[in-house]
């Protein structure tokens, strides 16, 4: 093997590598932005169901612990709950159909995934309703691994690429466009994935993601 096919070969399992990327590589990264973004929008929700609405009230303060326990990294314990506080399923059952709850389907999506269990990430965070610009495409993001594990690569693209549609901004749209372009490789569609490469060098020179882009490129 010449040695640019050998360089060709060692990117190639490089690439591969990024589509297992929300668990292996990028999952405790994910699981930060995440909590970020979630901290601003419950921030925001908190505020106004505290003052407007007594059931949605309650039922953010039934979920604080649950999302304490979250964000220490106590996934276990976030969704079943400590035997004095709820966690995130028995919130979602108290409390259905209140935006909490919505919020809780999220979560309880992601421990899972932190969990490496993938049909049931998949059955809660689907059943979160979208609506909020932040929390939506993470969800969807999340949702595509998922199913990348699953091995259902063409809707975890989908899912991916309407999540980087979504978010429209440099700290998750590269993330979602690069690893769609993995899994473009995995399905052996190159002339797809040098596409989302070239977006990441064009829309998002800045981003982490584009800092080797043309290594990714050239090698095709």
């Amino acid at each position: 093997m010449s040695k640019k096919e050998t360089e060709k070969a060692i990117l190639a399992d490089e690439v591969l590598g990024k589509s297992e990327a929300f668990v292996i590589e990028h999952k405790n990264k994910f699981i930060i932005i995440f909590v970020a973004i979630i901290a601003i929008v419950a921030g925001y929700l908190a505020y106004n169901t505290f003052v407007a609405e007594p059931r949605e009230a309650e039922a953010a303060k039934a979920m604080f612990k649950a999302e304490q326990y979250f964000v220490n990294g106590d996934f276990e314990t976030a969704l079943n709950g400590d035997g004095i506080n709820a966690g995130f399923l028995q919130v979602i059952e108290d409390n259905g159909g209140t935006d909490v709850a919505n919020m809780a389907y999220a979560y309880a999506g992601l421990c899972y995934v932190q969990q490496e269990n993938y049909d049931e990430a998949i059955n809660y965070l689907e059943k979160y309703k979208g609506g909020d610009k932040l929390v939506s495409p993470m969800v969807k993001y999340a949702l595509g691994n998922c199913y990348a594990y699953k091995e259902n690569i063409d809707k975890a693209i989908k899912l991916v690429l309407e999540a980087a549609d979504e978010a429209e901004n440099i700290t998750v749209t590269p993330k979602c466009l690069f690893d769609a372009a993995a899994m473009y490789e995995q399905q052996g569609n190159a002339e797809k994935a040098i596409e989302l490469y070239n977006r990441i060098k064009n829309e998002y020179p800045q981003a982490p993601e584009a800092a080797n882009i043309e290594r990714f490129i050239n090698a095709k």
